[in-house]
Order: C-alpha cells, then structure tokens, then sequence
C-alpha cells in the first residue's frame, strides 16, 4: 500500500483533501468569479460617473452599503489573480467570504498575490 501526502482544506463550509501533486482538473468557483465580475463593473460605474456613490449603487443593486462596500474592494485584485480565478487555478482556501472579511488586503499587487498564495 503506498501513503500519499496529503493536506485538509477548508474552503468556505466545505473540507477538501487535497493530494500532493494532485492533477485534478482546475475547478472555477462560480460564486467567486461572479463576485469579481459583479465589483469590476460596481468600480467602472463609479469611475464613469454612472453612479454617483457607493450608497446609491447599494440602492440599486438592492444590497446594504457594507456588504457592496466589502463586495467592491474585489474589482481591484490584480490582473492575474482575477486571471487565475476565471480559469480555476486560485488556491482552495480563497474564496469570497474569505475575501471580503479581509481588512487588511494590500493594495499594491505584487504584495497582495504574495499575501493570497498566488506567487
């Protein structure tokens, strides 16, 4: 019988066991990728003058302000974060909740992708 390492993920409510060297196909997290989509256009309304506030796009997207505000600050990820997560490849352990109850996010790229195990 051969052992194989492996490690316990938790990823939102779920636990997943994940293989070293697991060749599993990619797996796209739909909520996340929406989430993301959903904040890119949130920040480009506000950019183009579309919506004249964050109170007013909460309002219309039916949310409260802190949730659109914690949702918002995913249209800023990097280009190749937001890259990794349209095609699956982001880390099991990064998710929207896990995302938006980050405070401490950094704002410089480079510095973010190494705080979310993209580099």
């Amino acid at each position: 019988m051969k052992l194989l390492p492996m490690q316990m993920k938790r990823r939102g409510v779920e636990m997943r066991m994940v293989l070293e060297g697991d060749s599993t196909p990619s797996r796209v997290d739909l909520p996340l990728l929406k989430a993301v989509a959903r904040a890119r256009r949130w920040s480009q309304d506000l950019i183009a003058g579309r919506a004249q506030s964050v109170d007013e796009l909460a309002k219309r997207e039916r949310l409260d302000g802190r949730s659109l505000r914690r949702l918002l600050q995913l249209g800023f990820l990097s280009p190749r974060i937001v890259e990794a997560i349209a095609a699956g490849r982001q880390p099991l352990d990064l998710t929207v909740i896990g995302l938006t109850r980050r405070i401490d996010l950094p704002l410089l790229w480079s510095a973010l992708e190494q705080v979310l195990g993209m580099r």
